[in-house]
């Protein structure tokens, strides 16, 4: 086997929300180093990585066969969740991809999705459509992570479905229930003070007239009374 490369912090924080699973499938896997390095230290027993793409799959088989895992990693293409059948997994982490995109791959395929023990998301972006998606479709946020790589900060999201409703707040969506309850947490003052520099950039520069002025006013005094 080849030396064993280095998980990333967002992907090893996506492992950790999965660790008391036995098998998983990986959306979007690209390279397949979550499952492979998942298997090979034990945190995992099974894995499917699925990805809608040949280049990233080639790449993927390619990793799965250096770490000797052919026999408990299978590839599979498709798109999202739609390759799996229901119950076939206990979770799921779906990485590197806009809130948006994750949601429509989740609406796509509920029952699958509903037949997980838990769902791990790491979005780039859209983190707030997501979490009305998980929270409208009854899907409890169990947990949010915040954490900081290279410069950028990651946000993982961890979902378990529920049988019945989920109450939330307009609060929740937007900025995730446990994280702005969470007064000590400094990447998530950082993030959502970064927003707040874009709105008052974006308020010197438009005129008293615009009706949009409103609208950025609106979102700077939510921001404010979070923070």
């Amino acid at each position: 086997m080849a030396g064993m490369k280095k998980l990333s912090k967002r992907l090893s924080a996506c492992l950790g929300a999965l660790s008391s699973l036995s098998s998983i499938a990986d959306i979007g896997t690209d390279h397949a180093y979550l499952p492979c390095f998942g298997i090979s230290n034990g945190i995992i027993e099974r894995a499917i990585a699925i990805d809608v793409v040949d280049g990233p799959l080639r790449q993927a088989q390619a990793t799965i066969a250096d770490y000797g895992l052919v026999e408990k990693i299978e590839l599979r293409k498709g798109s999202g969740l739609q390759p799996l059948a229901e119950g076939e997994v206990d979770g799921v982490s779906i990485a590197g991809m806009g809130g948006k995109l994750i949601a429509q791959l989740l609406l796509d395929s509920l029952p699958v999705a509903k037949s997980m023990k838990r769902l791990v998301f790491q979005p780039q972006a859209g983190e707030a459509t997501l979490r009305r998606t998980l929270l409208e479709n009854n899907f409890a946020i169990v947990d949010e992570q915040l954490l900081e790589e290279d410069g950028l900060i990651y946000m993982i999201i961890i979902a378990e479905p529920r049988s019945n409703g989920v109450e939330f707040t307009e609060l929740d969506v937007e900025f995730g229930s446990t994280l702005r309850r969470d007064a000590t947490n400094q990447l998530f003052r950082q993030k959502w003070q970064h927003e707040l520099n874009k709105i008052d950039e974006a308020l010197q520069r438009i005129p008293a007239d615009n009706p949009r002025r409103t609208e950025f006013e609106q979102r700077q005094k939510l921001i404010k009374g979070v923070l």
